[in-house]
């Protein structure tokens, strides 16, 4: 359906002189990128609102593609299937970072484990990706600055007693990060460079 509408669209401009029959293709693949994205988001933040956390999800979110952007990690095969999970991820992350803000001590414990895993592995070398040996080392560094920043914020957070859930969504992106790290090295989801 996404495809359908982007291909369209991308038929229309190039009908109507706007782009050439040779950028075709990258127009079709940058409109659907675009397309699931608003779609994903717009879904979250629809979920975060139901559970009147939208804020905390939106919060959520920023540090979660922050970090993600650069660590990488699993990704499902199609976008449907992306889609389910992502939404489904949205309402465990919620009622997870519920409980966790009950029991912050247990909070930290996981996210220092969650952050340790991230400075160790720093990023997965997708294969839709398939970076060179220097651009994963420059990834692999930016994502281990991304995660000291994201401790940091959330440190001063703590400290400043903000409310508990602040720092309980926050810590979730984190933790989440380092899950999907671990689950696409399981699952041998990376390439290696020569």
């Amino acid at each position: 359906m996404i495809e359908k509408i982007a291909l369209n669209i991308v038929t229309q401009m190039e009908e109507k002189g706007l782009i050439g029959n040779s950028d075709k293709k990258f127009y079709e693949y940058a409109l659907i990128t675009l397309i699931e994205r608003v779609v994903t988001v717009g879904s979250i933040l629809i979920i975060g609102e139901c559970y009147k956390r939208l804020l905390f999800i939106s919060l959520f979110l920023l540090f979660f593609f922050f970090l993600r952007e650069r660590t990488g990690g699993y990704h499902a095969e199609k976008f449907w299937h992306c889609y389910f999970m992502t939404n489904m991820t949205c309402i465990i992350v919620i009622k997870m970072a519920d409980i966790l803000a009950e029991n912050l001590i247990f909070t930290y414990v996981i996210l220092v484990i969650s952050a340790i895993l991230i400075l160790g592995i720093g990023a997965v070398n997708h294969p839709n990706i398939a970076m060179n040996k220097k651009e994963l080392k420059q990834t692999k560094s930016v994502a281990r600055k991304n995660v000291m920043l994201e401790m940091i914020v959330i440190v001063m957070i703590s400290g400043l007693n903000i409310s508990k859930l602040y720092v309980s969504y926050l810590s979730m992106s984190i933790i989440l990060c380092a899950f999907l790290l671990c689950i696409a090295k399981i699952m041998n989801q990376e390439v290696s460079v020569g």
